[in-house]
């Protein structure tokens, strides 16, 4: 048994639906000057697009030191378990060995998960700083729509993180998930359709990724 778990990460809600720019926390709003998209132009879809490409690509790479370390710390765990198991150690061992799994138990609890943490919660400010420019390209949405169109863009990213994970648990190279096709990962792009809100929903949104809600629209016109 594994002496801990990683826990999925939980992002926060979605709080930037109908501020300004002036109105944008600090950092959001430097980081939106630091990548030159700041209002009043609207940028293009592709713009976003790539910039979320961009810094989902930065997440994983910055996951992946604390990915090996947790993976180390677990492989260890586990050596040393195992090692009791075949032996016949004696009490001070034992309670060598005891004192080592706390240890280790304590430096993933109070060092590598809050890094990794902190690592999300960073990516996070970018995400959600996009988010707000997809906002502005199209009016009378509802923060509730913004919440299910974040949360519907996000969720692969995420699963992504989660199998980069896996993969290094099990000694894959991970460098290779980040292309797909010959070509650098694309984080998907405006997958959230108001139709409904549901995992089949968001699933088929993005299949078609590469279309907005304008095109969609178009073609319910008939163009």
């Amino acid at each position: 048994m594994l002496p801990f778990s990683v826990p999925v990460y939980e992002p926060p809600p979605y709080a930037l639906s109908g501020l300004s720019f002036s109105q944008l926390p600090m950092y959001t709003q430097r980081y939106l000057q630091l990548i030159a998209l700041v209002p009043p132009d609207v940028p293009e879809v592709d713009s976003i697009s790539d910039e979320r490409s961009i810094i989902s690509i930065a997440l994983f790479r910055s996951l992946i030191g604390n990915d090996r370390a947790l993976v180390r710390q677990r492989d260890d765990a586990i050596a040393m378990a195992r090692k009791l198991q075949r032996d016949i150690p004696s009490q001070e061992t034992t309670q060598w060995h005891l004192e080592q799994q706390t240890m280790r138990i304590q430096f993933v609890l109070g060092t590598l998960l809050p890094e990794r943490k902190l690592i999300f919660n960073e990516f996070m400010i970018k995400f959600d700083a996009l988010v707000w420019l997809d906002q502005r390209r199209w009016k009378n949405r509802t923060s509730g729509y913004w919440q299910r169109y974040r949360d519907a863009l996000l969720e692969p990213i995420l699963d992504h993180t989660s199998t980069q994970l896996t993969w290094i648990a099990q000694g894959k190279s991970v460098m290779n998930m980040h292309v797909i096709d010959e070509y650098t990962y694309r984080a998907p792009s405006l997958p959230y359709s108001p139709l409904g809100s549901s995992r089949a929903s968001r699933a088929r949104f993005r299949r078609s990724a590469a279309r907005g809600p304008e095109s969609r629209e178009d073609r319910h016109r008939g163009c």
